[in-house]
């Protein structure tokens, strides 16, 4: 009635043991691997943050009646070109605007709430 099964042998090797601690297509990376990444993507963000800051500090750098101008302008035609008409072709461009318009110290009041709802 009842059958009686015999275990079979442990094999004394594994069925594939491979060569090389990671195999191609695994999961696994060599841990150099990730930390290349790691740099790499650390000198990305140091660029960026550079970047920006050193617009910051250009913007900063203007004579105060120069900074003033080139923020009059540009704060009218952020309102002719992203307030009043509200073109959707042109959200990229009035997001840029909005930062530009940020940078600048004079930039206060319905300039940071209008600059913050773009970005």
């Amino acid at each position: 009635m009842h059958a009686r099964m015999r275990p079979e042998p442990i094999p004394s090797e594994p069925p594939s043991s491979p060569s090389k601690p990671f195999a191609p297509g695994g999961l696994a990376r060599p841990w150099w691997k990730d930390l290349l990444a790691m740099v790499a993507l650390g000198a990305v963000l140091a660029l960026l943050v550079g970047w920006l800051a050193s617009e910051r500090r250009a913007v900063l750098a203007m004579e105060p009646a120069a900074r003033e101008a080139v923020f009059r302008e540009a704060w009218e035609g952020f309102q002719r070109l992203c307030v009043e008409t509200r073109e959707a072709a042109l959200r990229a461009r009035c997001r840029e605007e909005a930062r530009f318009l940020l940078l600048f110290p004079e930039c206060q009041g319905a300039c940071r709430e209008q600059g913050r709802a773009w970005r």
